[in-house]
């Protein structure tokens, strides 16, 4: 298992800050691991036309005005005091800890200072958020999710949800962590980063598939948009799907095998057949899950405005925290004075 790593979370002054860093340190956190807490101060100058707009679209402000350097060191003050409790929390726990106080858009601070101290885990907390908001304000989930070179934890918090099912309430004991994999690569990282940050023997790891088997009436071909609707015979789509199905299971099987070769947690798979953010947050409901692993593709902005993607979708619905494992780009190694002589001779 993976030790001494850098666990960055992202703090203000919230309900649903208080439960993810909560939720961290008794899910995620280990003894030999450093927590890095973060909080952003806000701008006393910042200003918006009205107190609607500054809680729907922006970050607690204080507005400017003659008493500007009063209000600057309350912010301060507040600040300090709020990194401050959550040091204690982790003493309390015998973890290491340290704070930081930044002023700023928190968003953009998170993924630099992460970058800048080497964070293995970023931790953010989210309400989740309507489409309008995603998509022209954000948010610093949703950046930080979008921008961030290790894996993120989005930890929402929603009473329509908690009343269901709590994930704090299985801390400590025996949870049910769900890994989506699938035959790429990303999701191969995510397993693996999962079974080695995450999973512990006592939980119950359950292997989520989802088969996209081709349905009777399927979109393909050169009609509008590039789409035209195909017929499928009856005979054909029943070989199709049995044969998506056979090869789903052993995908999973594969999966199993790994982890029973590897490592001593014990997987159970499931394979289901449908939309993959649809089953995949069906399955999590059903199953009352604690957590949520999940590898991801790096799109462009456009095509997650447009297209959304299961990340996405995850990020503003999943029912329980969701870890996006990203993996690490592969820097290229400079080219040695040898090699580079060799290529001017040839």
């Amino acid at each position: 298992m993976a030790s001494g790593r850098k666990i960055m979370v992202a703090v203000d002054d919230s309900e649903v800050s208080a439960y993810a860093f909560t939720w961290a340190l008794h899910n995620l956190v280990r003894k030999s691991d450093q927590v890095i807490v973060l909080t952003a101060a806000p701008f006393v100058d910042v200003t918006y036309p009205s107190s609607d707009m500054a809680a729907e679209y922006g970050p607690t402000v204080i507005p400017s005005g003659f008493d500007t350097e009063n209000k600057m060191k309350n912010v301060n003050a507040d600040a300090k005091e709020l990194i401050a409790k959550c040091i204690s929390q982790c003493n309390q726990a015998d973890i290491s800890c340290t704070g930081e106080v930044v002023k700023g858009d928190a968003g953009t601070w998170i993924v630099d200072e992460a970058n800048r101290l080497g964070a293995d885990v970023i931790v953010v907390g989210s309400k989740g958020s309507g489409v309008l908001k995603r998509v022209f304000m954000g948010s610093n989930s949703d950046y930080v999710l979008h921008n961030a070179t290790c894996p993120v934890a989005v930890v929402r918090h929603v009473e329509e949800d908690l009343k269901v099912h709590d994930p704090l309430s299985s801390s400590g004991g025996s949870r049910k962590v769900v890994i989506a994999v699938d035959e790429s690569r990303e999701a191969v990282y995510a397993f693996k980063w999962a079974l080695e940050n995450f999973a512990n023997e006592e939980d119950k790891v359950i292997l989520y598939h989802v088969n996209q088997s081709v349905p009777p009436v399927t979109t393909a071909g050169t009609g509008e948009f590039g789409m035209e609707e195909v017929y499928v015979p009856t005979e054909t789509l029943g070989k199709t799907e049995v044969q998506a199905l056979d090869e789903s299971e052993k995908l999973v099987e594969k999966y199993m095998e790994y982890a029973a070769k590897e490592t001593k947690i014990k997987c159970e798979g499931i394979v289901v057949s449908g939309q993959p953010e649809v089953k995949v947050i069906e399955g999590l409901t059903n199953l009352q899950a604690d957590a949520v692993i999940i590898g991801t593709h790096d799109r462009g902005s456009l095509s997650r405005t447009l297209l959304s993607s299961v990340t996405d979708y995850l990020a503003n619905n999943s029912p329980c925290p969701l870890i996006v494992a990203r993996m690490p780009k592969i820097v290229a190694e400079p080219e040695t004075e040898a090699a580079s002589e060799h290529k001017r001779s040839t």
